[in-house]
């Protein structure tokens, strides 16, 4: 079933029945235009950046097959999903779902989110020898985790994602005067010490961000995205792929790389050196990121995770943004 929606705007006004709602009523629909894709999202309740466009392109180049779906029912669309798939001679062995379905409705009922949530199972997981692996974008709670049972999904290994988001849609002062004092403290004194921060997009600066994010990997001990990913990424998303610096007395001392998502930004990768740390330079370049995505048009932006060790977990929660949590991973069969 194809459909052609003229004003996105009206999405999130669609009234959608709480009664019974069949899994098998649902229609997906293939989505291969970027644009069309980047329409879509900016409608999405919750936004994340693994689900943008250029992310999944940058997982193709390195080996994922892409399927980017519409669901709709009635002639309207409900929910968005990309998924990433593994295949073999053309066979599909095991699918990831990161972050999705993403609805384009506000307040989609029970009854949608279950028949949503097995609709997706049923594509994905129903083929002979075919896994479903889903990290859902619902907020974890005993009722949704019960929805995602009756769906059909069975939790399968760890903790959720834990993260913070903050309200872009407002005036800068506002967001900066709801900081926590010791962070307006940090961002002035950086900015004494004569910390300066830019938007940079040549060669050698995004070369250097991947090298201090290797050996940050390498020194601390934790995995996170590769080179050949982050530069597949850059080359997928375009402009809304970012990179700042922090300079001091003529020095890099801090990057930052965010990806913008729709209205939605991530903070997708982070180094601050010794020298940064000193002169506070991680603040001035997430308060300059802030500033930078806010002219950009974005309404939110997600400090990238806030379970990622305790001093680090400490430096985002001064933000004073909200705090969400996702239920974990789930196999779908």
């Amino acid at each position: 079933m194809t459909f052609v929606i003229d004003d996105y705007s009206t999405i999130a006004s669609v009234e959608i029945s709480s009664k019974r709602i069949s899994a098998s009523a649902m229609a997906f629909e293939g989505i291969e235009d970027s644009a069309r894709w980047e329409q879509l999202l900016n409608r999405a309740d919750r936004a994340h950046s693994v689900q943008a466009f250029g992310y999944g392109a940058a997982k193709a180049a390195n080996g994922w097959h892409v399927s980017r779906q519409v669901l709709s029912l009635n002639g309207q669309p409900v929910a968005m999903v990309q998924a990433l798939e593994k295949r073999v001679l053309g066979m599909r062995l095991v699918t990831r779902i990161n972050r999705g379905p993403m609805f384009l409705i506000d307040n989609p009922s029970d009854e949608l989110i279950v028949a949503t949530y097995r609709a997706v199972r049923r594509h994905w997981a129903m083929a002979p020898f075919s896994i479903l692996l889903l990290a859902p974008a619902l907020e974890d709670s005993p009722h949704n985790r019960s929805l995602l049972a009756k769906a059909g999904f069975h939790k399968r290994k760890g903790n959720g994602w834990g993260s913070a988001r903050l309200n872009l849609d407002q005036p800068i002062d506002v967001l900066f005067d709801s900081f926590e004092h010791s962070w307006r403290k940090a961002i002035r004194a950086s900015e004494k010490a004569g910390v300066t921060v830019q938007v940079v997009d040549g060669e050698t600066e995004h070369q250097w961000m991947i090298d201090r994010h290797l050996q940050n990997m390498a020194e601390k001990g934790f995995s996170g995205h590769d080179a050949a990913f982050l530069r597949s990424l850059r080359q997928s998303s375009g402009s809304d792929y970012v990179l700042l610096q922090a300079m001091h007395e003529g020095r890099p001392v801090a990057g930052l790389v965010i990806l913008k998502c729709g209205l939605v930004s991530d903070s997708i990768v982070a180094w601050f050196g010794e020298e940064g740390r000193k002169v506070k330079a991680g603040n001035a370049i997430t308060w300059a990121a802030i500033c930078e995505l806010q002219r950009r048009g974005c309404l939110s932006y997600d400090v990238g995770g806030i379970g990622s060790g305790k001093g680090f977990a400490n430096f985002k929660s001064g933000m004073n943004g909200t705090e969400y949590y996702l239920p974990g991973e789930y196999l779908g069969l």
